[in-house]
């Protein structure tokens, strides 16, 4: 095979990955604008992005096997090709929690799903998780594993959020069984979609050093 098409197919490879992820960042950033400002339009819109996002994902299922067909790849290009798979598969994942969440808003429209008195912490949630898809996204391009390893970190932020929203939900509770559900969720999709995004981040401590660096993210 021809070196430098295997070059261009490992960077398409990168930069779709690279790209998807930023893209994902956006959507549960305005998934979660929806949630607190109860847009349905900007709902539907959220899950068209994700729908159309499906075609992305699919393409870099198909690169992975093309950039592998090589003699003698080096190692670097063996662990981007053997983990870009598992990260098309956690930013899908992502994709499929930031459209539950624009679901959940269409599903309870007009009402809102969030309580006021706990708007602010699922707000702070949403801030967090963010901001933790934006670092992950960063961290693709720049494979810097010290950023990837300070995912960590800010996801044990998120952790603390969610423990404390379990807290006001079991402290007499005054919304109702379906509100408590609903609010219970949100914060699992926030938990789920911020550790979905430092498995990606742990894929490029991979790919920079060859190892998981396991107990650090």
């Amino acid at each position: 095979m021809d070196h430098g098409n295997h070059s261009e197919q490992l960077d398409r490879l990168a930069g779709l990955l690279a790209t998807v992820s930023r893209d994902v960042a956006g959507t549960i950033r305005r998934a979660s604008v929806c949630l607190l400002d109860i847009e349905p339009d900007g709902a539907r819109a959220v899950l068209a992005e994700v729908a159309e996002r499906v075609v992305i994902h699919r393409r870099i299922d198909e690169l992975v096997p093309l950039a592998l067909v090589r003699q003698q790849p080096v190692a670097s290009d063996l662990r981007l090709v053997l983990s870009a798979l598992r990260m098309n598969t956690e930013l899908h994942r992502m994709d499929v929690l930031a459209a539950h969440i624009a679901k959940l808003v269409l599903a309870r429209h007009p009402a809102p799903v969030v309580p006021p008195p706990v708007r602010p912490l699922i707000g702070a949630m949403a801030e967090t998780t963010a901001r933790i898809a934006d670092k992950a996204a960063l961290v693709l391009v720049t494979r810097d594993r010290l950023d990837a390893i300070q995912l960590g970190l800010d996801d044990d932020e998120l952790d603390v959020q969610y423990e404390r929203l379990f807290t006001v939900l079991t402290d007499a509770w005054p919304y109702g069984v379906q509100a408590a559900i609903d609010v219970a969720m949100l914060g699992r999709y926030y938990e789920r979609f911020a550790d979905h995004a430092v498995a990606v981040a742990r894929r490029v401590a991979y790919l920079v050093g060859g190892d998981m660096a396991r107990g650090v993210l």
